[in-house]
């Protein structure tokens, strides 16, 4: 097996410089993950998915030698730090399973320019011919490859218990423009994280933040955790439908920031980060005996904190919600051969029972609850965890975040820096966004 084929990368590099096309550094940086917002679950679309008559078995030539390339970031390839042996033995289980068929993951940066999805557009508009046969893509940038027209239904490909077999929120990721388009394969979300020694009962709504002075490390300045205090509390991303609703509703969420820094709740150090990643540290080292984290975090540093717990993030009214995206699978190929052999080997990844094993080699939640239920996790952890999965609100994608973003953060600086009110901040947000 080709682990990584810098060849083919170089190749296309070259033949997008032909074209006049911009080049991302060549190999592809790891870029850091944007700190955006996320989408509601849409309650009016097509029904979920129904079992499908299988089409006609496509017969792989064993004659001819297929190359799968998939494009993947680094953490999902067999060279990656945490479970990448686990892949590796996988794929080439896969290929001494059939005959002629080699997997080629080929490296790219996650986001960005350079990036998978960057890339990906591209190539549709200049060379669609040189597309990869299948990726694995952050699930809020799957709207940019249903618009393109990339992304290929899998109701034929895959039996219909994948698709029931996922968590809630994966099954609404599943669905773009309400076709089976993508097989998510893990998910993430933030949480509330608490020291037991130091907090005996984790505090389930703002209320119940502000009746003491705990003080509590969430990224202030992350749309993030702005996004999902605003969509619970009825928020919509189309503000000029009702906008005396939500400016009302992050007024709400302003007033809350400003009475936490009052309150000397709010740690001052996370006041001006920008993602939950930045504000794990501050658990980790002692500083803080609450935060909101993300789960991945505190899966890959489990160990080193043997009185952590975890508790749905506090909201409004003490609803346990939190924000989910994940990283799907998805088919770009329409040759019926290597669309075959695409959808055979996203089987092999997507069964429950290996699925558990790498997830939990690499510390990431599975999407589909028989691996969750493998994996390993502790069992107060993994309830907690399930739970909120079940449960969570699916994260909107960045493109419909990005009108938003910077009108959130501006308010939320002005009211924490005390040069706004909480009212007049959600104004001018308002007013920005509508414009």
């Amino acid at each position: 097996m080709r682990a990584w084929n810098m060849l083919v990368s170089a190749g296309m590099v070259l033949l997008l410089a032909a074209c006049g096309a911009p080049a991302p550094p060549f190999p592809s940086p790891v870029l850091a993950t944007p700190d955006v917002v996320a989408t509601p679950p849409v309650l009016n679309e097509p029904a979920f998915p129904t079992r499908t008559l299988p089409t006609p078995a496509v017969e792989l030539d064993a004659a001819q030698p297929l190359t799968l390339m998939l494009w993947v970031p680094e953490e999902f390839a067999p060279g990656a730090e945490r479970g990448g042996d686990i892949l590796e033995a996988r794929a080439a289980a896969f290929e001494a399973a059939h005959s002629g068929v080699t997997v080629n993951y080929v490296l790219k940066a996650p986001y960005g320019k350079g990036g998978i999805v960057d890339w990906l557009m591209q190539l549709q508009e200049l060379m669609p011919e040189r597309l990869p046969d299948a990726a694995i893509v952050d699930s809020r940038e799957l709207d940019q490859l249903e618009k393109l027209g990339l992304l290929q239904p899998l109701n034929h490909d895959l039996p219909s218990g994948a698709f029931w077999d996922l968590f809630a929120p994966a099954q609404l990721i599943a669905r773009q423009g309400g076709v089976w388009s993508n097989q998510p394969l893990v998910l993430d979300v933030e949480h509330l994280l608490y020291d037991t020694k130091r907090v005996p009962t984790p505090p389930a709504t703002w209320q119940a933040v502000l009746a003491d002075r705990t003080e509590f490390a969430f990224a202030a300045d992350s749309t993030d955790t702005f996004l999902l205090h605003y969509l619970e509390n009825g928020g919509s991303l189309s503000p000029a439908e009702h906008p005396a609703l939500d400016s009302g509703v992050m007024q709400a969420v302003l007033d809350y920031y400003q009475r936490t820094r009052a309150n000397g709740n709010l740690n001052e150090a996370a006041a001006m980060m920008k993602s939950a990643r930045e504000v794990f540290p501050l658990f980790l080292g002692g500083q803080a005996p609450l935060a909101q984290v993300r789960a991945r975090d505190y899966l890959s540093e489990r160990t080193r904190m043997p009185n952590a717990a975890a508790a749905p993030i506090p909201t409004r009214d003490g609803r346990a919600t939190t924000l989910a995206s994940g990283w799907s699978y998805v088919i770009l190929t329409s040759n019926p051969a290597r669309r075959r052999a695409a959808a055979d080997y996203l089987e092999w990844l997507n069964d429950a029972e290996f699925l558990a094993q790498w997830t939990q080699a690499a510390r990431l939640a599975p999407a589909r609850k028989s691996a969750f239920a493998q994996a390993g996790m502790a069992p107060e952890y993994a309830d907690a965890l399930s739970k909120l999965l079940e449960n969570a609100i699916v994260a909107p994608s960045f493109s419909a975040q990005a009108p938003y973003a910077s009108a959130w953060h501006t308010a939320v600086q002005a009211v924490l820096n005390g040069q706004l009110s909480p009212e007049d901040a959600a104004f001018r947000a308002l007013q920005t966004i509508t414009q």
